[in-house]
């Protein structure tokens, strides 16, 4: 095969992998290295999932709220919090 053969440049930046090693952060709090690979890897996990794996989770979300509704559970409205930006 000649080189020309394959569609390789080094210097091709299409791919960000920049976002890779970051940390969630909130305000100035901490966060441990814990929670923060857990929030990594459930972020990764939705990212992977299928649309029709999203859809199941979503129906299954739903499901669980109307019993948990139908058991005299309630939801009730949190202000939000005027500081948060």
């Amino acid at each position: 095969m000649a080189e020309s053969d394959y569609d390789y440049d080094e210097n091709d930046d299409s791919v960000d992998d920049s976002d890779d090693d970051v940390t969630p952060e909130v305000d100035d709090e901490v966060v441990s290295p814990e929670v923060a690979a857990k929030a990594r890897d459930e972020v990764m996990t939705a990212e992977s999932l299928s649309p029709s794996a999203k859809e199941n989770l979503r129906r299954q979300l739903e499901e669980e709220m109307e019993r948990f509704l139908a058991s005299g559970g309630r939801i009730r409205e949190v202000p939000p919090d005027p500081d948060a930006v």
